[in-house]
C-alpha cells in the first residue's frame, strides 16, 4: 500500500502536477491525524471503561461491608443501653438502702461494660490507596470520609484508660473480683452505698455510655444514607 501510494505520488510529481500533489500530501496528513485521533480515542474509552469497573468493584466492597458494620453498631448500641440499665438499678438500690441480693452481682458487672464497634473498612481501604477520585459520585466521595472519623478511637480510648487508671483501683477495694461479663460480688455491700468513688465510677460509666450511644446513633444514621447511595450508584453502572 505504501508503494503505491509513493508510486501515484511520484506520478503526480512526475506529470508537472504539484497543486495535485500537494493537496494529496494534505489529505495524507489528514487521514494520519485523524487515524492517531481515533485511536487515541479508543485507548481512552478503555481506559474509562476500567476505571468504571474499578469504581463498581470498590463501591461494592465498600457496601457488602455494611451489613458487617450495621451488625457491629447494633450489637454496641444494645450493650451499652444495657449497661445503664444495670448502672441506674445499682444506683436505685443504693440511693434508697435496698437490700442486698446475689442478682446485683450481674449487674454490678454489667454496669462496667462498654462496647466499641470493630468496622471492616478494607474497601474503603484500597479506595484510599488508589485515590478518593476514583469515585466519581461526590456526595458519596464525601460522605465515605466517615470512615476517616478519628473520634470512635479517641471514645474507646479514654473509656479504656478511664477504667484501668482510675475505676480498677478503686473496684478491686471493693469487689472480690473486677471483671466484665462475670459476677462481681463485693466484700461489703453497704460500704458501696457510703463509697462516693463508687458512685462517681458508675455514674461517669453511665454517662459515657450515653455519649457513645448518641455518637453511635449518628454514625448509624450516616451508614444508612451512605448505603443507598452507593447502592443507587452501583444500579447505574
Amino acid at each position: 500500500m505504501l508503494n503505491f501510494f509513493r508510486r501515484f505520488r511520484k506520478k503526480l510529481a512526475d506529470d508537472g502536477k504539484p497543486l495535485k500533489y500537494l493537496r494529496y500530501a494534505i489529505g495524507e496528513v489528514l487521514l494520519v491525524v485523524i487515524g492517531i485521533l481515533i485511536a487515541l480515542q479508543i485507548n481512552n474509552w478503555n481506559e474509562d471503561r476500567k476505571l468504571k469497573q474499578f469504581e463498581y468493584k470498590i463501591l461494592k466492597d465498600i457496601e457488602t461491608s455494611m451489613e458487617g458494620n450495621f451488625f457491629q453498631l447494633n450489637m454496641c448500641l444494645r450493650a451499652n443501653k444495657k449497661a445503664i440499665i444495670s448502672a441506674d438499678i445499682i444506683l436505685k438500690h443504693l440511693d434508697e438502702n435496698l437490700p442486698y441480693n446475689d442478682s446485683l452481682d450481674f449487674h454490678f458487672s454489667r454496669a462496667l461494660e462498654w462496647c466499641s464497634p470493630v468496622f471492616n473498612n478494607a474497601g474503603y481501604e484500597s479506595l484510599k490507596t488508589y485515590g478518593t477520585n476514583l469515585v466519581t459520585n461526590d456526595t458519596i466521595r464525601e460522605e465515605l470520609g466517615i470512615y476517616d472519623a478519628g473520634w470512635m478511637e479517641t471514645l474507646t480510648q479514654r473509656q479504656e484508660e478511664y477504667f484501668f487508671n482510675t475505676a480498677s483501683p478503686v473496684l478491686t477495694e471493693l469487689f472480690e473480683i473486677v471483671a466484665m461479663r462475670a459476677q462481681m460480688k463485693p466484700f461489703d455491700y453497704e460500704q458501696l452505698g457510703n463509697s462516693n468513688k463508687f458512685i462517681s465510677i458508675l455514674k461517669t460509666s453511665k454517662e459515657n455510655r450515653k455519649e457513645q450511644i448518641k455518637w453511635y446513633e449518628q454514625w448509624q444514621q450516616s451508614f444508612v444514607s451512605l448505603d443507598k447511595m452507593i447502592k443507587t450508584e452501583l444500579k447505574k453502572q
